[in-house]
């Protein structure tokens, strides 16, 4: 049997676990990020980079989007975004189109096949999450989705500026 001094180098020392939670939700969120990018590439579907999937998101989720307020959206220049939507068009995934309100505009739309695509790789995702979720004992499951609950609302507070909490 050890004693306590040695417990306590298997342990760490005792301090800010915080540092190591980072770490470890990064390493985690890494595998996560490795399977929603390989659902993309394996679906049937053509072959779509995140970039892509983010940007045909954004059109979904908000019809007739322009294209400034896409690079805003996906966090790129709007010369890389004008490209990523030549290559999107071209593929049949979006199409340009003035809103019947503002000629002058081009607003973004998600045609069926763009709509298919998203779809495939969402139900991808979905299986693949099941698979490793269903590996998961029923009460960390439960541990897992209010923690992420909670990221989501701490993450959606520190876009808007707002104090954060100990």
């Amino acid at each position: 049997m050890k004693d306590s001094d040695d417990r306590a180098d298997l342990i760490g020392p005792l301090e800010d676990p915080r540092p190591s939670l980072a770490a470890d939700t990064a390493a985690a969120v890494d595998l996560l990020v490795a399977l929603w990018t390989r659902t993309a590439r394996t679906t049937g579907t053509p072959q779509l980079s995140a970039l892509q999937l983010h940007a045909l998101h954004a059109v979904r989720t908000r019809p007739g989007l322009n294209l400034g307020a896409l690079a805003g959206t996906i966090g790129t220049a709007p010369s890389a975004a004008s490209r990523l939507c030549d290559r999107l068009e071209a593929a049949g995934m979006i199409r340009r189109e003035p809103p019947p309100t503002n000629r002058r505009r081009i607003g973004l739309i998600l045609t069926r096949r763009g709509q298919d695509a998203l779809d495939a790789v969402s139900a991808r995702r979905e299986r693949l999450l099941r698979e490793v979720l269903d590996r998961m004992p029923a009460d960390t499951r439960a541990q897992l989705l209010s923690g992420l609950r909670a990221f989501a609302t701490a993450s959606y507070a520190a876009e808007r500026g707002e104090p954060h909490h100990r």
